[in-house]
């Protein structure tokens, strides 16, 4: 069985059938979301850019998950336990049918999902795929993004929600919305800057939002 991080994105369209679009509303929606933070919220994010800015080009992927991923995720804070929390390095698998109507079952680890469970991921919502640096990545981290989300739509039980994702990339975040068999991602936003950092941090507000509209 093919791990989720051997997949590329043309495989994992064609495979199953799903389809880019520029823009979808979904994305729209998304990006447009817009919440202001609180006066520590403010200082937290600055300080963390400012970390970001001086060291990115010298920290490796875990260095980048405890210094600057995971205290971003902590301002918006996922993790309601018994309702949804967030999963590090999970295992998730599924049932799926590809384009030529065949089974095809799935599994592999993600770095990061937020759904509901306790101690395993049940109905997934949300994923983060995090990078080094662009010069040193050998993989399709939106391929591998892609198929976890698929597997998560198959694992949600004909819930029929689109899925949520984000990868970075060192100081370069993307997001991508999967919405049955279509699927838009966006531009890269640079956690080195204020005004995207900001909008960064508003995308998982609004993810925070779904799924509590949603559990």
């Amino acid at each position: 069985m093919k791990s989720f991080e051997k997949w590329e994105t043309e495989e994992v369209e064609r495979t199953f059938g799903i389809k880019y679009f520029q823009s979808m509303t979904l994305m729209q929606d998304w990006l447009q979301f817009q919440q202001p933070l609180t006066d520590d919220e403010e200082k937290t994010s600055e300080k963390l850019r400012l970390f970001l800015q001086k060291f990115t080009n010298f920290w490796n992927e875990e260095d980048m998950k405890v210094f600057f991923i995971m205290p971003v995720l902590q301002i918006v804070s996922f993790y309601e336990f018994d309702k949804y929390r967030t999963f590090m390095e999970a295992t998730i698998e599924a049932s799926l049918i590809d384009a030529q109507n065949n089974t095809c079952n799935l599994r592999g680890r993600v770095e990061m999902v937020v759904a509901t469970g306790k101690q395993r991921p049940q109905t997934p919502f949300f994923f983060l795929n995090e990078y080094k640096a662009q010069r040193k990545v050998v993989t399709d981290p939106q391929g591998q993004l892609l198929i976890a989300m698929l597997v998560a739509q198959a694992k949600n039980n004909g819930k029929n929600l689109p899925i949520y994702g984000m990868y970075n990339i060192g100081q370069l975040w993307f997001f991508i919305v999967l919405k049955d068999k279509e699927y838009t991602s966006s531009k890269a936003f640079d956690a080195t800057d204020k005004d995207d950092l900001k909008k960064i941090i508003n995308a998982l507000q609004f993810v925070k939002i779904h799924i509590e509209k949603n559990i």
